[in-house]
């Protein structure tokens, strides 16, 4: 039988502390019923998604290890689903995606104005898509005020209008006290994740420039090709790159990286200050009015205010800086439309020395490099933007407090083994892989991969992880086995 031990308090003021020493798993009489529910969930979901595929009749070692694979399988599943539910985040790029989708179906119902049916359902899926992006916009909102009020809970100052004043200076000293301490945990987990930020933005920066050095060189092999009128013209084009590749320096980068968190400086006072309006907006249940009258007003409150978050703060400064980086960029490698690009101008002066093959191939090159560029400078001036504004409302605490109350409930359900060799054999083949599993989705995240991406590789490197302790916890159970048969 296995026993499990918590501390717990009694909340209501006045009243003296006490201990919840220990319950019984099973007696519903000593558990609390706070923690009985959601352990009681959980450990249902995962033994009966178990179930479904294994046979009770069936016995043995072998078949003990199917149903663990399928208890990990299952328990990765509800994880997932707790994490992607207490921090619901919808990022920039997904949400673009959806934008242009719907201007499309737009652009289609224009087009087939004569045909009404394919005009009519093309025109309701861009509605359709344009609601749902308010959707996920408001959720960001709602998201980011949650991360704002825990902040303020870490490093606010709080009872000041506490009336009387001996009651108030204690409260106010406890108050500082714990400011003091979670103030610096929540400003150290803001900065490494900031930290990694921007190494990934000139990881990436780097990573371009060794290919762009090398698209140099193969272009320096071609010059003894060339005419001395020539040779003084791509002499020139190779001067006009490098000084136009200074916009990606080290220095540069650093330099506007330091001014998008110039831009943010107001952002938390200004969300506070939209969020406040917003929550002005509602009736209670005292305002006048019937309460049909007030369930439609506030229903209209929460629609007229759906992108509030992603349309009003933030976006024109970012667009901005997102249309300088493309045009540094198309300087040196054009935009395919209007811009030639230095690349392509010294493209123009070597195609008449060179070989078909030659041509295409650096050609491509040239269009590889334009690729990693591009995607580059998005990491900085779109993804770093997205990811400082969420650090600057206080959104990485929180999601390590997310990843902790996951990694929590995978305790408790390792904890419900029946006896130590099977809580042993849980935690080499599910506890691990889920601590391994959000890490590695803390971070990409962190790393400027979007949420899904990050949860989505972290699933799969749990995934891999528990088959390599699936493999790890047979050779324990084997070796266990033959020492009991020679004794």
């Amino acid at each position: 039988m296995s026993y499990y031990f918590i501390n717990g308090y009694n909340m209501n003021y006045g009243q003296t502390p006490y201990y919840h020493t220990s319950f019984k798993q099973g007696d519903d009489s000593s558990t609390t019923p706070i923690l009985a529910k959601p352990i009681e969930k959980v450990q249902n979901v995962i033994t009966k998604t178990a179930d479904v595929f294994i046979k009770k009749s069936e016995e043995g070692e072998e078949k003990k290890s199917h149903k663990t694979a399928i208890w990990v399988g299952s328990a990765v599943l509800v994880l997932s689903g707790f994490a992607a539910l207490l921090n619901p985040k919808f990022s920039g790029k997904f949400i673009n995606k959806i934008k242009n989708w719907a201007q499309v179906r737009k652009a289609n119902a224009e087009k087939n104005k004569g045909d009404k049916v394919k005009s009519k359902f093309n025109q309701w899926l861009s509605d359709a898509s344009h609601k749902l992006i308010d959707v996920f916009q408001f959720t960001n909102s709602m998201n980011a005020a949650k991360d704002v009020g825990f902040k303020w809970i870490c490093m606010g100052e709080k009872f000041k209008n506490v009336k009387n004043d001996s009651l108030r200076n204690v409260l106010q000293k406890c108050d500082q006290g714990i400011r003091f301490v979670m103030s610096k945990v929540h400003s150290s987990i803001t900065n490494i994740f900031d930290s990694v930020s921007k190494r990934t933005v000139h990881a990436n920066y780097k990573s371009v420039d060794k290919r762009m050095r090398t698209l140099d060189n193969i272009i320096a092999g071609y010059k003894d090709k060339l005419t001395l009128s020539e040779k003084a013209a791509l002499e020139k084009k190779m001067q006009e790159i490098q000084s136009a590749k200074s916009y990606f320096s080290n220095a540069n980068v650093d330099a506007r990286l330091t001014a998008q968190e110039k831009i943010m400086s107001n952002l938390e006072h200004d969300f506070i200050g939209k969020w406040n309006e917003f929550r002005k907006g509602f009736k209670w249940f005292k305002a006048p009015g019937t309460l049909k009258e007030k369930y439609h007003h506030n229903i209209n409150n929460i629609k007229n205010n759906m992108s509030y978050w992603a349309e009003d703060m933030l976006m024109p400064q970012r667009n901005k800086l997102e249309q300088e980086g493309m045009s540094a960029v198309d300087v040196i490698m054009g935009d395919g439309k209007n811009v030639r690009g230095k690349y392509n101008e010294i493209l123009d002066i070597l195609s008449p020395h060179l070989k078909q093959d030659e041509k295409a191939f650096l050609e491509k090159t040239i269009g590889k490099t334009n690729k990693r560029l591009r995607k580059a400078n998005r990491k900085e001036c779109v993804e770093y933007f997205d990811k400082k504004r969420d650090l600057m409302l206080g959104g990485a605490p929180t999601d390590i407090i997310t990843g902790l109350g996951t990694l929590g409930l995978s305790g408790i359900a390792i904890g419900t083994a029946d006896n130590k060799d099977d809580r042993l054999s849980r935690a080499i083949t599910a506890g691990f892989p889920a601590v391994a599993g959000i890490g590695t989705s803390f971070a990409l995240t962190a790393m400027l991969f979007s949420g899904v991406q990050g949860l989505v590789y972290g699933g799969l490197a749990g995934a891999g992880l528990s088959l390599l302790g699936s493999t790890v916890d047979k050779a324990i159970t084997k070796a266990k086995q033959k020492e009991v048969v020679s004794a």
